[in-house]
């Protein structure tokens, strides 16, 4: 192992897309790039979401590697699959086995700062019956305290005034669960998620139908940040305990396991998640999915990053007084970007991989 992993996290987007395609490229690998059709990144150049794949195309048992799925928490996992193949990974998958890694399933968001996509959807709520989505009244009573439109002073101690004798009246996990659950009403809020099935869950369709069209037996893991203590780790599932697919992330993640179904986990249960999907589009097959969550910052700095973020996008304008200082904060409340913090999750995801891919030997 490297002596400095902190080398393979990258500065941006755009280092992030080259590092991972050199390096799969090195390994001897192609990558299969779809190219944004709509949108283009801070630069003004194209988005791409890449994959890089290793082992037969008809393999029955897989590990699927996806970064980026909330944009701005890519560093993370891009430096992850950068460092992966640059380690040799490739010479570890077991044979006959394959390993797909999916590189900024949410190109915008990673090229922009923004942990949501271009129609300011939160890709990891996406993935419902958009006819009939789930409805949150929880978050709908405290809509505009979650998401104001107003960030004077005087308006955000109004609004965290709302948003604390909710949380006294009913808990600061309720609270954190009305916020954070997922809702399909407000546009302009967070943790919205999307009126319309979004362009990368169209192509996460074809990434199915190309690249894992065999397969019978999925681990998946979605490297994500921003919950827990800083450099700390938790693989969190969406399946409760006594659930076959509980009983295998068990098996593989021990005691970093925790279920938003079983108490105790970090996140509550959410609505429209990846996992979801993948475990969908896999049929009857059988499909155990982590999502690896790393601490970066206290809550209510994450927290005050997201709805200024959000705030800026929709109310604001790249040209106000605020701008430069907002992208810095929802930078840092994702992607601390220390050595020791890299190195710590450095740790964390190396050791995860290592157990999914003993899992599908």
């Amino acid at each position: 192992m490297t002596n400095a992993p902190e080398a393979y996290f990258p500065s941006d987007y755009r280092a992030a897309r080259a590092a991972f395609v050199a390096a799969a490229e090195a390994a001897g690998l192609g990558v299969t790039s779809r190219v944004h059709p709509s949108v283009k990144g801070r630069d003004g150049k194209p988005l791409f979401l890449d994959t890089a794949t290793i082992g037969p195309r008809d393999a029955q048992k897989a590990l699927l590697l996806i970064s980026g799925t909330h944009g701005v928490e890519g560093y993370f996992g891009s430096g992850v699959q950068s460092g992966l193949l640059r380690e040799g990974i490739a010479a570890r998958v077991p044979e006959g086995a394959l390993l797909v890694m999916l590189h900024a399933f949410n190109p915008y968001g990673f090229s922009w700062d923004r942990r949501v996509n271009e129609d300011n959807a939160d890709l990891n709520r996406n993935f419902v019956d958009h006819a009939r989505p789930p409805v949150n009244r929880n978050y709908a009573a405290l809509a505009d305290a979650i998401a104001p439109a107003d960030i004077t002073v005087e308006a955000m101690k109004a609004a965290n005034a709302t948003l604390r004798a909710y949380a006294e009246e009913h808990g600061a996990f309720a609270l954190q669960a009305a916020i954070s659950t997922g809702q399909y009403a407000f546009p302009n809020g967070i943790y919205y998620g999307g009126a319309r099935e979004s362009w990368s869950a169209l192509m996460l369709r074809d990434i199915f139908r190309e690249e894992l069209a065999h397969v019978q037996k999925l681990v998946a893991i979605d490297f994500h940040t921003g919950l827990g203590d800083s450099g700390a780790a938790a693989m969190i599932i969406e399946d409760a305990p006594g659930a076959p697919a509980f009983a295998r992330a068990s098996a593989l993640w021990g005691a970093r396991l925790q279920s938003t179904r079983g108490g105790g986990s970090l996140s509550p249960p959410l609505t429209g998640t990846l996992d979801e999907a993948v475990a969908r589009l896999m049929g009857k097959g059988e499909t155990t999915f982590g999502a690896l969550e790393v601490g970066t910052r206290p809550t209510d700095v994450v927290f005050k990053a997201l709805r200024l973020d959000n705030w800026l996008h929709l109310h604001g304008s790249p040209a106000h007084s605020r701008a430069a200082e907002i992208k810095r904060l929802i930078r840092d409340a994702f992607y601390p970007d220390t050595a020791d913090w890299k190195r710590a999750v450095w740790d964390h995801a190396h050791e995860a991989v290592k157990a999914a891919l003993a899992a599908i030997a």
